[in-house]
């Protein structure tokens, strides 16, 4: 099997790249919409040590451990070499070359392990996760982690261990960090639990809440419904320029670390609930009645809604009964991670809604993939 070294990233040519990238996603845009749009925003990432995440499998060539991703669309998968890797934070890129080196000495924790995951916040703390194929002794495994996560620390770096196998996970000692983003009007602070989704790029994140307050300017007498909330990022960021929000998720572990945001961040005016997007309508239009909302006291008829925050997934709102639904609220923050869904959808609601903010944002460097953010005002609202 051939390797491949992969070493740094070319930041002299990152703002060529970025244009480039904005120039073809809103050509695409326009095409779909035929109407004029507003002049776009763009928010830039740092050219280097942008990613909080980070996800390696891992190779041992004798006694020396490698770092590994693997090309795509190879077979047998083409391994490459993370020599350094200078997309992750400043925190993480500085620990890889660390924690290899100590790694490679315990012949128990490097055996059977497959894959390191990294994430940090901005201050520098970061939870690694090693993922093994074996059943783990808990107390041995935990006594080794904390011997080389003192020997980490000693060496100037703030790590915590998880170690995940089937059916076990081993915290040492926790599997949780605080992000927070500084933001112009109020900061955010926002637990994040390894294994679960957070924002890669804190710099867009930062950029992403600043465009999202800035389009729920002036409604503080009006409500907010959020679909699929995850942990509440724009949750807790927006909660304050709204009477009222109902936010709802799915997903176990995002909906209790939603709960705990809400009160790391003092907000009292907004009820979580367990929700898919199809019985929010079934409920909104009173054709079901859920448990789930009368245990929470939730009188829908108590909320004005004005406001959809929706960040649906890459493949955007898929169904003429998701774009009917969005179609219907006179406000519309659309955040989207997949430009051509975007597309898609914002030339079905432009039907009804003027596009009145644009903007983009470089989630991933050097990819073709690119966040969009957009503010629709149906027509002959109040505030169209």
């Amino acid at each position: 099997m051939s390797q491949q070294h992969l070493t740094t990233t070319d930041k002299e040519q990152y703002q060529q790249l970025l244009d480039t990238k904005v120039a073809t996603i809103l050509s695409n845009l326009q095409k779909a919409v035929h109407t004029a749009l507003p002049e776009p925003a763009v928010y830039p990432s740092k050219p280097v040590h942008y990613r909080m995440r980070a996800e390696f499998a891992i190779y041992f060539d004798n006694d020396t451990m490698h770092y590994v991703m693997y090309k795509p669309n190879t077979k047998p998968k083409e391994r490459i070499f993370v020599d350094s890797f200078d997309k992750a934070h400043e925190a993480i890129y500085k620990l890889m070359p660390d924690l290899s080196a100590l790694l490679q000495k315990d012949e128990e924790l490097k055996h059977k392990l497959f894959e390191i995951d990294f994430l940090t916040n901005q201050k520098g703390d970061v939870i690694v996760s090693l993922i093994y194929h074996k059943k783990l002794d808990e107390t041995a495994t935990l006594q080794r982690l904390e011997k080389l996560r003192d020997l980490l620390c000693h060496m100037g770096h703030k790590i915590s261990f998880t170690a995940h196998a089937k059916k076990q996970l081993i915290k040492c000692p926790d599997d949780t960090i605080v992000e927070e983003y500084k933001l112009k009007d109020g900061n955010v602070s926002l637990y994040q639990v390894e294994g679960t989704f957070t924002q890669p790029n804190a710099t867009t994140c930062s950029a992403m809440l600043e465009f999202a307050r800035e389009c729920s300017q002036d409604m503080h007498n009006t409500d907010l419904l959020e679909l699929y909330c995850g942990s509440g990022t724009f949750t807790t960021a927006l909660a304050p320029y709204y009477r009222q929000v109902l936010a709802t998720e799915v997903a176990r572990v995002p909906t209790q670390t939603a709960l705990k945001n809400l009160r790391l961040n003092h907000i009292d005016n907004t009820k979580l609930v367990r929700l898919s997007a199809l019985e929010v309508t079934q409920a909104l239009n009173k054709e079901r009645s859920f448990n789930r909302l009368n245990e929470q006291d939730i009188d829908l008829d108590s909320y004005n809604f004005k406001t959809l925050l929706i960040d649906p997934p890459r493949a955007g709102l898929a169904s003429e009964e998701a774009l009917s639904f969005t179609a219907r609220f006179d406000r519309v923050i659309y955040i989207s991670c997949g430009p051509e869904s975007f597309a898609s959808d914002l030339s079905y609601l432009i039907r009804t809604h003027n596009i009145v903010k644009l903007s983009f944002f470089d989630q991933f460097p050097y990819t073709s993939h690119l966040e969009s953010g957009a503010l629709l005002v149906k027509r002959g609202s109040d505030r169209g």
